[in-house]
């Protein structure tokens, strides 16, 4: 016999479990809050990862200057 099953006998009507009354599975309202900031911060670190390989496709792929050798942040020689 279950820990559920202990305390109900043949002929009595059955418990309702605390799924059935509307309340929560386990722990205190204070740990769902905080395993939805959790999940809320993982999906928006999942999101701007996704954002950020996109952009560096992007980039990666656009046609670059040929008159240009050097980077864009890079200094250009002195003309003498």
């Amino acid at each position: 016999m279950t820990a559920s099953d202990a305390g109900e006998y043949p002929g009595t009507p059955r418990r309702k479990h605390r799924h059935d009354l509307g309340h929560e599975d386990h722990g205190p309202k204070l740990a769902a809050g905080t395993t939805r900031a959790i999940q809320t911060l993982l999906g928006l670190w999942i999101a701007l990862t996704l954002l950020f390989v996109v952009y560096a496709l992007v980039d990666g792929a656009r046609p670059r200057d040929p008159a240009s050798p050097t980077p864009a942040g890079a200094a250009a020689p002195a003309a003498k």
